[in-house]
């Protein structure tokens, strides 16, 4: 069964923001923190108020 992916913008000062904070904190990799679920739950959230990752992510729709 496909599953689609609608990405967010990387250059969106909120996702750029995030991504900083939870990659470049040296405590996210010692505590090996599940990245993959914090992304999957930050996109889900960030996507649903923010025009600009809408627009950015229908036009970059994945199948994944």
């Amino acid at each position: 069964m496909a599953r689609y992916h609608a990405p967010v913008d990387p250059e969106c000062p909120a996702v750029a923001a995030f991504t900083h904070a939870l990659f470049d904190d040296p405590m996210t990799e010692a505590m090996g923190a599940p990245t993959d679920d914090i992304m999957e739950g930050f996109e889900r959230k960030h996507m649903a108020q923010c025009a600009r990752c809408q627009e950015y992510g229908a036009a970059n729709i994945e199948v994944v």
